[in-house]
């Protein structure tokens, strides 16, 4: 029986939901749609039932009191009706999704922070659900998502953006849900200006609190007091833009989340760039922040070979699913830390590897160490552009030491790879 994701998890099963990293592409995240609050967690519900090798989608079975009756009490008449009603809303809900502009980045409707015109985004529009139906015999929703969202939900490798579904669970508002996925997105830069209008569209409030203050009161302060019991405390800023007399645009500022090898990804996923898929494999397993550093700091020293991480974690995914492991996490940490697949590993690659004296020496041998040094190149590339744009480095001398550190790492692996392939 799978485990209620709003009941909290025992400690003899530190897997259950609530410890689960859900993601979204980011044009998802910046979507026009609007969601009650029991379509909200029901959307969440659906969401950490999504894996991470998914390649389509399939029904879901939800528990009603995942949805409603979060007590634990028997669900009510009233709550029967609720969710009826919720079944109908939620089979219209429309997604409004903004199409990229050249380059994979978001074109800016109207005028950006700096008063700078724009041309008009395109958008499509998509229904968010294929169906929604009740079973009351098994006390739960039989649901599944519209295969037109399988691009904003499964298989993602850049432009997306993670959080833990334990934070989510902190948020009552539907607004404040949105919210928090806005900032999250920024998260490795610690502020994010949003026109007043544009977040308007965003939460599908377009037309509604003309009056600046209610809108203040009722969304942005709202917002700002549930996120508070969150991992993203946010303070805001009111801006006139263009010598406007009201209130144009919002400042949120708040407490950069990631360490640099998250930071990194971050990054990656804003810009539309991609990181090595060892790293990205890393950053989806939800390691302790310590822990993933270390592992990406062993890769980076070429200690520890890409190939032989993602060996690991392919290794321990298959025996985590098989019920022999108990943290994935802590599986793969151990297993790249200790070595404790080292020998596996290099018994697999002599399997394939060629046979051949000096001749096959060339090919063998030079091509996974080229491999290894492309992707460590990759990497301090992506580290030296965040580096160069955080503002989280608030000390310039600070930053200009990471960043020689950064460069000289760049310049090492270059002339090793240089000396290699001639």
């Amino acid at each position: 029986m799978q485990p209620t994701l709003f009941e909290l998890p025992p400690p003899q099963h530190p897997e259950l939901p609530t410890t689960k990293v859900v993601v979204q592409h980011n044009a998802l995240v910046n979507a026009r749609f609007d969601l009650s609050t029991v379509e909200m967690r029901l959307f969440m519900a659906m969401l950490s039932r999504i894996g991470r090798d998914d390649d389509e989608f399939r029904e879901m079975l939800v528990p009603l009191n995942e949805v409603v009756a979060l007590s634990g009490r028997r669900p009510s008449a009233k709550d029967y009706q609720q969710v009826e009603a919720m079944c109908d809303q939620l089979v219209s809900r429309v997604l409004r999704i903004e199409r990229p502009a050249a380059g994979g980045r978001r074109r800016r409707g109207r005028k950006d922070a700096e008063g700078e015109g724009a041309a008009t985004p395109d958008f499509d529009k998509l229904p968010l659900m294929a169906y929604a139906k009740y079973r009351g015999a098994e006390g739960a929703l039989r649901v599944r998502f519209n295969d037109e969202v399988m691009p904003y939900l499964l298989q993602l490798h850049k432009n997306f953006t993670k959080a833990q579904v334990v934070q989510l669970l902190k948020l009552k508002s539907p607004h404040s849900y949105r919210i928090y996925w806005l900032l999250k997105e920024y998260a490795t830069f610690g502020t994010r200006t949003l026109g007043v209008d544009e977040l308007k569209s965003i939460l599908s409030l377009e037309g509604q609190y003309k009056q600046f203050p209610l809108f203040k009161l009722r969304v942005l302060d709202k917002a700002q007091q549930e996120l508070s019991r969150t991992d993203l405390p946010f303070e805001y800023e009111l801006l006139r833009v263009g010598g406007a007399k009201g209130v144009t645009h919002i400042k949120f500022t708040f407490k950069p989340l990631l360490t640099l090898p998250e930071a990194a990804l971050a990054v990656a996923a804003v810009t539309g760039e991609s990181l090595p898929d060892w790293h990205q494999q890393l950053l989806e397993l939800g390691l302790a922040a310590s822990s993933l550093d270390t592992l990406v700091e062993l890769v980076q020293q070429a200690v520890v070979a890409p190939d032989y991480v993602v060996y690991v974690i392919r290794v321990q995914r298959e025996k985590y699913h098989a019920g022999k492991l108990k943290s994935l996490a802590g599986a793969v940490f151990a297993a790249v830390t200790k070595r404790h697949l080292q020998a596996e590993f290099e018994a697999q690659r002599r399997l394939v590897a060629p046979a051949g004296g000096v001749a096959a020496k060339k090919g063998p041998v030079v091509a996974p160490r080229r491999d290894k040094l492309l992707a460590e190149l990759e990497d301090a590339r992506t580290s030296l552009r965040f580096v160069r744009s955080a503002p989280s480095y608030t000390d310039e001398a600070r930053r200009a030491a990471a960043l020689a550190e950064v460069e000289a790492k760049i310049a090492g692996l270059e002339g090793q790879l240089r000396a290699i392939v001639g």
